[in-house]
């Protein structure tokens, strides 16, 4: 087992994605950019009182982007646990993991949600001991959805304290990429509506949060992988 530190995940982490980042944004893209860029230009904004979401508007703007953006999760995992695969051959594995690593994701929802009601810190905890290798571990290793959480506290028992302080500072760098990303969408639109052509910029925003979503699933799969590697040693 590797001694894991911020540092080292932050290094590791954007070596692969900047080493592959054009096929893996080709293959996450169409799980995660398109339906995002088509959720925010066909389906109805959330209302301000979250208790008024529709049976639609949830399955459209929360249901199908979770479902779709965690194959893509997972193929992405694949090409970089073996970077010497093609993308039809990362599907191929992706697919058969698909449902499991969803039923993964559910089981490890109900503590982590439990902990984030408590006091957030414990539920941060938990994530990191269940959910966070969940994606590296299906995919290299295999197994059933208990032998995966099983599995993935076992590995992060010795670096989850590396972990945590990952896990906080990837929020405020999620956080900032929504933000610029938001922004240049923002400034384009402001742009597109001065010259008369307000669907150019909502088109703008729109991809402008696909882009982002799509850049956090990749750089998601690479830090999982990334750890996975330094724990299983």
């Amino acid at each position: 087992m590797q001694r894991l530190s911020v540092p080292a995940i932050w290094d590791g982490m954007t070596g692969m994605v900047l080493g592959d980042l054009s096929r893996l944004f080709f293959v996450a893209a169409p799980f995660t950019l398109l339906p995002s860029v088509a959720v925010q230009l066909f389906v109805p904004p959330l209302p301000a009182n979250l208790s008024e979401i529709s049976g639609q508007q949830f399955a459209w703007m929360v249901l199908l982007p979770f479902l779709i953006g965690n194959l893509a999760q997972l193929v992405v995992t694949a090409l970089l646990l073996r970077p010497d695969i093609t993308p039809r051959d990362a599907f191929a594995r992706a697919v058969p993991l698909w449902l499991p690593y969803l039923a993964v994701l559910l089981l490890a929802s109900v503590p982590v949600s439990l902990g984030v009601l408590a006091l957030i810190v414990p539920g941060l905890f938990l994530y990191v001991r269940l959910a966070f290798l969940g994606s590296a571990v299906i995919v290299a290793e295999g197994g059933a959805p208990l032998d995966v959480l099983k599995r993935s506290w076992a590995l992060s028992e010795g670096g989850q304290g590396a972990l945590m302080l990952f896990a906080i500072v990837a929020i405020f760098g999620v956080i900032g990429v929504l933000m610029l990303t938001s922004l240049a969408g923002a400034a384009v639109d402001v742009v597109a509506r001065l010259a008369g052509l307000e669907g150019i910029g909502r088109f703008a925003v729109a991809l402008a949060g696909g882009i982002a979503s799509t850049i956090v699933a990749i750089a998601g799969a690479a830090a999982s992988v990334f750890c996975w590697r330094q724990l299983a040693r």
